[in-house]
């Protein structure tokens, strides 16, 4: 997958008077990834940066990237997945709209593309950055720039804190970020592409990456709201999803001999409830997930 998302840069437009640098970091103790990267430096119009970030986690891979643009002289840092493609204009048009909107920030929405014909219960992800000049408290590092204020020396200093290292460590960042008076808006025109693996699409990973997003968000919570606060305020939706999850699994059990399809919809949709459910709950107490140690595609 890496290699569509450095083939999707290739054809990136430059902002007026801008030059662009490509960073990869690998996350690994081994250079897993440089033959992949090597086959685009002859041919790439811009030049590129492969480095390797022995400290597993994803707040390690994305501090060493913040170090290194820094290292490059970067007055603007955007991100991406190794699992997406961008559109020509992506970097034009979030530049654009920091100037226009006068923001630091810019975010655009993400537009899952499945491998194959998905399962009846798969549906992509709905995005909330869909409305261009909205400014909001959050951005996600699968879709932003931001200037380097936010992380150089002499500006905010920020980093990605390494609490966070199975996910919603982007909220956090940004979110510290708004905390300190930065602009963050909504670019929906600077769509990317996700490619979902097969992978994922399996019923077991599914449910997985249900529980670490909810464990991490609520995490997330007791690291802002402390854990006491954080309980209060998620405990009755955790038990609310809890109770609709075991009536949908139950009701999608007793459909499926009639109506296979809604059936499985229902039961799948219940253990996602169950899923989040108990996700939020560990995350409470500080347990996560570690379902990035799994690599999904290639």
């Amino acid at each position: 997958m890496l290699g569509s998302a450095l083939q999707s840069l290739m054809k990136l437009s430059v902002p007026n008077g801008g030059r662009v640098s490509i960073v990869v970091v690998e996350n690994d103790r081994s250079e897993r990834s440089a033959g992949v990267v090597d086959s685009f430096r002859t041919t790439s119009p811009f030049p590129i940066t492969y480095v390797v970030e022995p400290t597993i986690g994803i707040p390690f891979a994305r501090n060493r990237a913040l170090a290194e643009a820094i290292a490059l002289g970067a007055d603007w840092i955007a991100m991406m997945d190794d699992d997406e493609r961008v559109p020509s204009d992506w970097l034009v048009t979030l530049h654009d709209a920091c100037l226009k909107y006068d923001a630091e920030v810019a975010t655009g929405p993400i537009v899952q593309i499945p491998e194959g014909t998905p399962p009846p219960w798969w549906k992509p992800v709905a995005d909330s950055r869909n409305v261009t000049g909205e400014f909001r408290r959050d951005a996600y590092t699968n879709n932003v720039l931001f200037r380097s204020r936010l992380v150089s020396a002499d500006g905010l200093s920020l980093t990605f804190d390494q609490r966070f290292l199975h996910g919603a460590e982007d909220i956090d960042f940004f979110r510290r970020a708004y905390n300190k008076g930065v602009r963050i808006v909504s670019v929906a025109e600077a769509k990317v592409i996700e490619d979902v693996p097969a992978g994922r699409l399996d019923m077991k990973r599914h449910l997985q990456r249900n529980y670490m997003i909810a464990a991490s968000n609520s995490f997330f919570r007791v690291v802002h709201d402390g854990r006491a606060k954080a309980t209060r305020n998620r405990l009755p939706s955790i038990i609310r999803r809890f109770l609709v999850g075991l009536l949908l699994v139950a009701a999608g059990s007793v459909l499926k001999p009639f109506a296979r399809k809604p059936g499985e919809k229902t039961s799948a949709k219940g253990a996602s409830s169950l899923a989040k459910a108990i996700g939020s709950f560990s995350g409470l107490s500080g347990k996560t997930s570690n379902y990035y140690d799994k690599v999904d595609g290639t």
